[in-house]
């Protein structure tokens, strides 16, 4: 019987040696460690986990720019995103079909007279606290059954801005189309013929044309096309006369006023045949009335100010024009007046 219990001590000797040393080399391997570290690593391990939070699911999915193989995907995402999956549904399965960060993807090497089911989903990006978000409500649309051959609607006529003797600023308004509008041809009827002058994109509705001749009329036009070639009918001309040429440049102004506040915006026409240099606008303005200026300087005198232009107003060359201002306001309000350029007086508009 003692022989048993001394086994069963020496065993648990042993047993409790083995566990004591277990115990010191666990301690050794923490005592080894910054006390920084040992704290990080014990609250790292003693902290729970934090649910992450899921991203917002995109919304206002539409499909747009239909064609027979073609189509775009607009969406809005959660700016928190690292990217967009955007999926199929073929056969009820959703199969990934691209991916995207902009909120837009093209689809191309569509099928004619197909209808397609699309939704899309947002993707976090690691270690941000964030999970993926929940899929879109899918969209659904069917491609035409053949090449687009609808042509887009007629454009506004053109209407005119910026006239000078030698150039002009032509803008026209937006068409419409079954697809989409790629471009327009801006013409001008030279010689008793529409002449296309410019072929812009559905942005470059606004141009400048220059190397006119004073004191003349002319007519400008816009036809619009798309992907397919189909072209709309010519907008109705607008006609615009340039500025005749005059001894001395010309100037107008403009003034807003807002309660105890103005602005003045200026704009001066070198009218004449050479350089304009060395110009100032003088006005009238009491002295408790403040004055900024906008492109140039301004000094005061008691009774009004002069208007120095900026560095690159300082020539204008013939047909050129610069704008120009100053802003400002007080009480008892008194609004600037008398603008005159060169001793000439200012046109009011």
């Amino acid at each position: 019987m003692r022989r048993s219990f001394r086994i069963r001590s020496q065993a648990s000797r042993q047993s409790f040696r083995l566990r004591s040393r277990a115990s010191r080399t666990r301690a050794v391997a923490l005592t080894g460690l910054p006390l920084a570290a040992v704290l990080v690593l014990v609250a790292f391990v003693a902290r729970p986990a934090l649910a992450a939070t899921q991203l917002e699911t995109p919304t206002q999915l539409q499909a747009v720019h239909i064609a027979d193989r073609s189509a775009d995907l607009w969406w809005s995402y959660d700016p928190n995103h690292r990217e967009d999956v955007v999926q199929r549904r073929v056969n009820n399965v959703w199969q990934e079909y691209g991916r995207s960060a902009g909120g837009a993807l093209a689809l191309t090497n569509l099928t004619p007279g197909t209808t397609y089911t699309f939704r899309v989903y947002s993707v976090a990006s690691p270690y941000t606290g964030h999970s993926n978000s929940a899929p879109s409500a899918p969209i659904t649309f069917t491609t035409l059954a053949a090449p687009d051959s609808v042509p887009p609607s007629t454009p506004p006529t053109p209407i005119f801005s910026s006239i000078t003797t030698m150039s002009v600023n032509v803008y026209w308004g937006e068409s419409t189309d079954n697809v989409q509008v790629t471009g327009y041809y801006l013409q001008q009827l030279i010689g008793g013929v529409w002449t296309t002058i410019r072929t812009v994109g559905p942005g470059g509705r606004f141009q400048s044309v220059y190397g006119l001749t004073p004191n003349t009329t002319y007519q400008f036009a816009a036809i619009a096309f798309d992907a397919q070639g189909n072209q709309s009918p010519r907008a109705v001309p607008g006609s615009v006369t340039t500025l005749a040429s005059t001894a001395t440049a010309t100037c107008r102004v403009q003034t807003i006023l807002f309660g105890t506040n103005y602005s003045v915006w200026i704009t001066v026409i070198n009218t004449t045949s050479v350089t304009l240099s060395g110009w100032t606008i003088q006005f009238a303005l009491p002295a408790h009335m403040s004055a900024s200026p906008v492109n140039g300087t301004i000094t005061r005198t008691a009774t009004g100010g002069t208007f120095t232009p900026a560095f690159f107003y300082t020539n204008i060359g013939p047909g050129g024009q610069a704008n120009v201002g100053l802003q400002g306001g007080g009480t008892p309000f008194v609004a600037p007046t008398g603008f005159t350029l060169g001793g000439t007086p200012c046109t009011t508009v």
